[in-house]
C-alpha cells in the first residue's frame, strides 16, 4: 500500500493535501493539486517513476545538456560581460553551484511541469538569490471574483511580485502546467507493473522450479515425505552442489523460461522507444536503438540537433525568461547553445575560419563561443606578427 500511494502522488492521482485548506482564504478559491511526490520519497519505491531505468536516463539527459551550457547577458544586442553581469548570472543561489541550479530548474519543469523561482532579496531590495521551490510544497489558488493568483509554501502567501512561476504546458484555465510524467501516468503505471511482475515472477507467484513425478505415489504423506526428503537435500551444508539421488521411479522434471520471456525483454525494449517518445529524446542517446534501424553519423548528428531544437529548447526558454524577469531591465539572459549544436571540430574550425576571413566575426568573439577569454594584449601582438609574416 505504501508503494500504491507514492506513485499515486507522482501521477497525480491522490487528492489535494490535506493542508492546502489551512492556508486557503476563502472557500471560493480553488487550489491547485501538487503532483510531485515528497523529495525524500523519490525513487524509493519499486513503481516510482524514477526506480524505471529509461526515466532516470531521460532526466540524466535533459540535465546534463543543460547543466553544461554557459549562461549569456545582452543588452541591446551586446553582450555583457566580466563585473557587469549580475550576481544572480553567475550564482543564482548561493547555496549551490550555477549548473546546480539549472538542473534542479530542468527537473522541476521536468518531473512536474512546474518551476517556481522565489526571489530573496536585501535589505535595500536587492536580489539576493533565487531559490527554486520544490513544487509539492506550492499550491496556487485563484480568487473567481478579483481573479487574483496567490501562492502559498509552507504557509506563508507569496505574489507575483515574491514568485516568479514557469510552466512547461499550461492547459487552457490551468494555474499549473503539464509535465510528461503526468501526461504519460497510465503508460508508467503499466512500465512499473511490467518491471514488478519480471522481478517477482520466480519469487511471489509460486512459479515452481521443477516437477517430481512417480506413479506410485497415492497418498499426500507420501508427497509431503519425498518433498522434504528433496528440499532438505538442497539445505545440506556437506552439499553445496546440491545433488539429489533419485530412488524408485521418481522422475524430476525442471521447469525453465527463456531469459527474453522471464524478464518480458520485448515489452522492456518497446517501453524505452515508447519513453524516448515522451521525452523527445532520441533513441541514441537513450542507449537504445530499434530493431533495422542503422544509424550513420549524420542521422545521429540530426537527431542531436532535432533534440536540441524542439526538446531541449522547451526547458532552457522557461529559464531564460525567468532569469531574465530577474535581472535588471534592458537586459536579456539566453544559453550559449554553440557547444551542443556545433559539430566535429574540423567543421567548427573551418566555419570559423570563413567568418573570420570574410569579417563578419572576430577572433574574440570566437573565443567566447568556444568558451575561452578575449585575446591579452601580448596575444594579439603576437597574432599580429605571425600574420605579418604569413
Amino acid at each position: 500500500m505504501l508503494g500504491m500511494g507514492i506513485i499515486s502522488r507522482v501521477l497525480g492521482l491522490e487528492e489535494t493535501r490535506a493542508e492546502t485548506d489551512a492556508v486557503v482564504a476563502s472557500p471560493s478559491e480553488v487550489p491547485q493539486r501538487t503532483i510531485w511526490p515528497p523529495t525524500d520519497r523519490l525513487g524509493a519505491e519499486p513503481r516510482d517513476p524514477l526506480s524505471l531505468i529509461p526515466i532516470w536516463r531521460a532526466l540524466q539527459v535533459l540535465t546534463t545538456s543543460a547543466g553544461q551550457l554557459p549562461l549569456t547577458v545582452q543588452r541591446q544586442g551586446q553582450t555583457v560581460s566580466g563585473s557587469r553581469v549580475p550576481a544572480h548570472i553567475r550564482r543564482p543561489d548561493p547555496d549551490m553551484d550555477r549548473s546546480d541550479w539549472i538542473e534542479q530548474s530542468v527537473l522541476s519543469l521536468a518531473m512536474d511541469g512546474n518551476l517556481f523561482i522565489e526571489r530573496i532579496s536585501g535589505p535595500t531590495g536587492d536580489l539576493l538569490a533565487a531559490r527554486i521551490l520544490p513544487p509539492a510544497e506550492v499550491t496556487i489558488t485563484r480568487n473567481p471574483r478579483t481573479n487574483r493568483i496567490r501562492y502559498h509554501h509552507r504557509g506563508r502567501e507569496l505574489t507575483s511580485a515574491d514568485l516568479n512561476h514557469q510552466t512547461l504546458m499550461r492547459l487552457p484555465g490551468q494555474l499549473r502546467g503539464l509535465g510528461p510524467i503526468q501526461a504519460a501516468r497510465h503508460e508508467i503505471t503499466a512500465a512499473g507493473d511490467v518491471a514488478n511482475f519480471a522481478q517477482n515472477w520466480f519469487r511471489d507467484t509460486g512459479q515452481p522450479s521443477g516437477l517430481l513425478t512417480a506413479k506410485a505415489i497415492r497418498t499426500e504423506e507420501q508427497v509431503q515425505a519425498i518433498k522434504d526428503t528433496w528440499n532438505r537435500a538442497a539445505r545440506d551444508p556437506d552439499n553445496p552442489s546440491g545433488i539429489r539421488v533419485i530412488g524408485g521411479d521418481l522422475t524430476y522434471s525442471p521447469l525453465t523460461l527463456k531469459p527474453e520471456d522471464a524478464q518480458w525483454l520485448e515489452v522492456r525494449r518497446f517501453t524505452v522507444t515508447d519513453f524516448a517518445r515522451l521525452f523527445g529524446i532520441p533513441t541514441s542517446l537513450m542507449l537504445a536503438s530499434l530493431d533495422g534501424n542503422s544509424l550513420t553519423y549524420a542521422n545521429v548528428e540530426q537527431e542531436w540537433l532535432s533534440f536540441v531544437r524542439f526538446t531541449l529548447m522547451s526547458y532552457l526558454r522557461k529559464i531564460e525568461e525567468a532569469m531574465t524577469e530577474l535581472s535588471p531591465l534592458g537586459q536579456t539572459v539566453r544559453f550559449n547553445l554553440e557547444g551542443l549544436l556545433r559539430s566535429d571540430t574540423k567543421s567548427r574550425y573551418d566555419a570559423y575560419a570563413v567568418a573570420l576571413q570574410n569579417g563578419w566575426m572576430t577572433v574574440d568573439e570566437v573565443r567566447d563561443i568556444e568558451d575561452l577569454p578575449p585575446l591579452t594584449d601580448d596575444q594579439r601582438s603576437q597574432l599580429e606578427t605571425q600574420r605579418n609574416h604569413a
